[in-house]
C-alpha cells in the first residue's frame, strides 16, 4: 500500500513539476501546471469543466483550488518575467565579446531564478494536492498521463509536418 502512495505520489510530482525552463522559454511550449490544469490551456481539447467533472471535485474544492491558483499567479507570473529577461542578457553575453568572469555571474543568476521559479511551482502544486482526496490525486495523476501523451503526439506530429 505504501509503495503504491509512494508511486502515486511520484507520478503526480513528475507529470507536474517536472519541467525545466529553458534558456530561450517558449510560453506555449511547456505542458500546464496543476494550477492552470483547471483552467485548460488554449487550443487543447482539455475544458475546466470537464477536468473538474472527471474529477468529481465538490464547490469547495473549486473554490479552494481557485484560491491557490491566485495566490500563486502573480507571484509566478513575475519570476517568469524575471527569468525570460535574465536568460535575454545572459544569450546577450553569450554573443557578445564578454569574458567568462562576466558571464558567469549572469548564468548563476539564472540558475538561481529557475530554482526559484521551480520552488514557487512546488508549493503551489503542494497547496493543491492538499485538496484532493487520495481518489482525486489518482485520478489527476491518469488524466495529466493521457495528457502530456496527446502533447508528445502533437509535437511528433507538428515536427513530422515541418520535415
Amino acid at each position: 500500500m505504501l509503495l503504491r502512495r509512494v508511486s502515486a505520489l511520484s507520478v503526480l510530482v513528475l507529470s507536474l513539476g517536472g519541467f525545466v525552463v529553458l534558456a530561450n522559454p517558449k510560453p506555449d511550449f511547456f505542458p500546464p501546471l496543476m494550477a492552470q490544469s483547471f483552467e485548460g490551456p488554449p487550443g487543447h481539447n482539455w475544458s475546466k469543466p470537464r477536468l473538474m467533472e472527471e474529477l468529481n471535485l465538490t464547490q469547495e474544492q473549486q473554490q479552494q483550488l481557485q484560491a491557490i491558483r491566485s495566490q500563486y499567479k502573480d507571484q509566478i507570473s513575475q519570476q517568469q518575467d524575471e527569468l525570460r529577461q535574465a536568460s535575454e542578457e545572459l544569450r546577450s553575453l553569450m554573443t557578445s565579446d564578454a569574458d567568462a568572469n562576466q558571464i558567469r555571474p549572469k548564468h548563476q543568476q539564472v540558475q538561481q531564478l529557475r530554482q526559484q521559479l521551480e520552488a514557487l511551482h512546488f508549493e503551489s502544486m503542494l497547496a493543491m494536492r492538499e485538496v484532493l482526496t487520495p481518489e482525486q490525486r489518482q485520478e489527476f495523476a491518469q488524466l495529466m498521463e493521457r495528457r502530456r501523451d496527446e502533447f508528445r503526439n502533437e509535437m511528433r506530429n507538428r515536427r513530422g509536418q515541418e520535415f
